[in-house]
């Protein structure tokens, strides 16, 4: 089995091969490199979001058990599927919180005890300009959706285009609500 980097670039035909055979064959293997390829992200996302280590690890869960059972309506494009699938299972992993959120009926920020588990999905040269107990504090400050797209933008590295497909919403309230979490988080450090 050749491996995948969990954390590097995603190759596009490696991928298409992959979802192809998890849909042909249901294959243990495919499944198991799709995890690879994607569980530490959507494990951080959820880390961020929740600011809770086992609700995340506990909803990565449910979210390829997920993936295992609706991998068959996932539909291969021409073209941009690394982009297109990893929109389709960040918005798998956001529907999955929002329901374990309703049922606790509790919405959990990011601690600052969990700050140096986040601290991983950041690269050694940004760690060394910011205090990461400092975003996270002013993370807390911003609403839902502004927090949403800070975090897919700038902890995941995402593109406008694919923070708007995840959270589906359009590309320009992407934009507009980046910056006004932007606007927000510069007032909270002038304070």
């Amino acid at each position: 089995m050749d491996e995948f980097p969990s954390d590097g670039l995603v190759d596009e035909d490696r991928l298409v091969d992959l979802i192809k055979q998890a849909q042909s064959d249901s294959d243990p293997e495919a499944f198991e490199r799709l995890y690879l390829l994607f569980g530490d992200r959507v494990f951080r996302y959820l880390l961020a979001q929740l600011g809770d280590a086992e609700t995340a690890e506990d909803i990565t869960a449910h979210v390829f058990l997920r993936l295992i059972e609706k991998i068959d309506t996932f539909r291969i494009g021409p073209n941009n599927n690394v982009a297109i699938f990893s929109g389709w299972l960040y918005r798998i992993a956001h529907n999955k919180m929002v329901d374990v959120l309703r049922a606790e009926k509790r919405y959990q920020y990011a601690t600052l005890e969990y700050a140096r588990q986040i601290a991983y999905t950041v690269s050694p040269g940004v760690l060394e300009r910011v205090d990461l107990e400092g975003i996270l504090q002013k993370l807390r400050s911003l609403n839902d959706q502004q927090r949403d797209v800070i975090i897919l933008r700038f902890i995941e590295g995402l593109s406008i285009a694919e923070t708007a497909r995840i959270l589906q919403k359009s590309e320009a309230a992407v934009k507009a609500l980046q910056q006004r979490a932007l606007e927000n988080l510069r007032r909270f450090h002038d304070v």
